[in-house]
């Protein structure tokens, strides 16, 4: 393995190595001795080949070198050699597969969580929108009954002044009427006075004839 390549691997986070690798030794444990980037990608679910190609650069360096070493191996040694690491990375795939299985499903929970909330928050604004649509409507209702009774009370009060109005006329001719008719009054009262002088007058005139 180049230094440069080296380099390139180690900007790799670790985890993203791990999984990497353990992809790719899954796939030779399935048959596929050589798994290219793509094969490796499309396994993982996603991934950058930025990150992908200095890893299996460096994985493919390091199986030559076990390839190497096995060839110096007992046949019985490196079947059960590669038996092992086989399973080893079959099983680290697989747990790599399912934490990733389990991190789906945890952000989809989480989505249709965030999703449940919204349609819950849409339904409370449309049912605050129409309680406050209804509220209006009953407080228009309620000004239009407001502008109804002060309009009432106006015309009572106009009505109200114009009897007042009336009544001071009325107590005026009333008045008007008793001075006539204290007047009137006095005026018959001389005509008695003068009444009654005038008939002891003719009574004494015919006194005195007769005599």
């Amino acid at each position: 393995m180049t230094e440069q390549h080296a380099s390139y691997a180690a900007k790799v986070k670790p985890e993203i190595r791990d999984r990497i690798i353990a992809t790719a030794n899954a796939l030779v444990s399935e048959g596929i001795d050589t798994p290219t980037n793509d094969q490796v990608r499309e396994r993982m679910g996603g991934g950058s080949l930025s990150h992908i190609s200095p890893v299996m650069r460096e994985w493919r360096e390091s199986r030559k070198a076990e390839v190497v070493a096995a060839l110096d191996m007992p046949a019985d040694l490196k079947k059960a050699v590669e038996t092992s690491l086989g399973q080893l990375w079959g099983m680290a795939s697989k747990l790599a597969t399912a934490s990733v299985e389990n991190f789906r499903q945890e952000a989809e929970a989480a989505v249709a969580d965030a999703t449940a909330e919204r349609d819950e928050a849409l339904n409370e604004i449309q049912r605050l929108e129409k309680h406050l649509a209804e509220l209006t409507k009953a407080l228009e209702e309620k000004g239009q009954e407001v502008n109804q009774v002060r309009s009432a009370l106006d015309q009572e009060h106009n009505i109200n002044a114009q009897l007042k109005a009336d009544t001071a006329a009325l107590q005026a001719r009333i008045e008007d009427r008793d001075t006539q008719i204290e007047g009137l009054k006095a005026d018959l009262k001389e005509a008695r006075d003068d009444n009654r002088k005038l008939q002891g007058e003719l009574i004494e005139i015919a006194r005195k004839a007769k005599e």
